[in-house]
């Protein structure tokens, strides 16, 4: 599943789309986006890759079991990071 931190832009390192487990990761305290797939230099000159994956799956799976997501709610209950409406 392809998600991102939507508390950052789109531009910053941290804030680019990424792969990971489900849609609540971005909120879970091992969620590391990263380029694990360095862009080839023989065929471009991006700085970065066009595929992060989050850096702790890539490395060693998901820890067992999930830690909870820490959500950060606006006054709507919607999660800053995640985007999902959580009901308190």
């Amino acid at each position: 599943m392809i998600v991102r931190d939507l508390s950052l832009n789109k531009k910053e390192y941290k804030g680019h789309p990424c792969f990971a487990v489900d849609a609540i990761c971005p909120c879970r305290p091992c969620y590391n986006p990263h380029d694990c797939t360095p862009p080839n230099p023989a065929y471009s000159r991006k700085v970065y890759s066009d595929t992060f994956h989050c850096a702790y799956n890539w490395n060693t799976g998901c820890p067992q079991p999930k830690p909870e997501p820490i959500h950060n709610l606006n006054r709507q209950h919607r999660c800053r990071k995640c985007g999902q409406i959580i009901r308190v």
